[in-house]
């Protein structure tokens, strides 16, 4: 009966770690639960090989990790699971670091974009057409100092 209850468990356990994911953890708190889900399987029935325990690692890494997980599979020696924890948060912190010069890129450009989308009509006192609070057809002209005057429209022209 004991026997039983171990080896479903142990059954139970395998499935986890084939079918875990990262999603939105952190990668140490990833490889921490894979780890767990190990280190059980292995008091119960055997231990994971290195080999085995680095797939099921990379498979459940997601697209982010793509680039790192084929050079990663593709070695002709093993990792363990220290040296594979030390890639992966390097590369994690790689991943960081370019999203966020990626952001700092993305707000420059649209900063610059503005800037030169309006020119200098930020300035204080200009309106972004270019005309200063005291200049414009309600005030006077700037060229004579007159008042400006607008066109006759109801005279019929010819």
């Amino acid at each position: 009966m004991y026997a039983s209850r171990s080896r479903l468990r142990a059954m139970q356990l395998k499935e986890d770690l084939t079918l875990i994911q990262k999603g939105n953890r952190s990668i140490q708190e990833y490889l921490h639960a894979v780890k767990a889900l190990a280190d059980e399987i292995a008091l119960i029935d055997h231990p994971i090989s290195d080999d085995d325990l680095t797939l099921y690692i990379l498979h459940g890494l997601g697209s982010d990790f793509r680039e790192i997980a084929a050079p990663i599979r593709a070695r002709e020696k093993s990792l363990n699971l220290q040296e594979l924890h030390d890639l992966l948060v390097g590369h994690d912190s790689y991943l960081r670091r370019m999203e966020s010069i990626t952001q700092q890129l993305v707000a420059s450009a649209n900063y610059i974009n503005c800037k030169n989308l309006f020119g200098n009509s930020f300035q204080k006192n200009q309106k972004p057409n270019g005309f200063s609070r005291n200049q414009g057809p309600h005030r006077e002209n700037r060229y004579n100092n007159k008042p400006f005057d607008w066109p006759n429209t109801t005279q019929k022209r010819y």
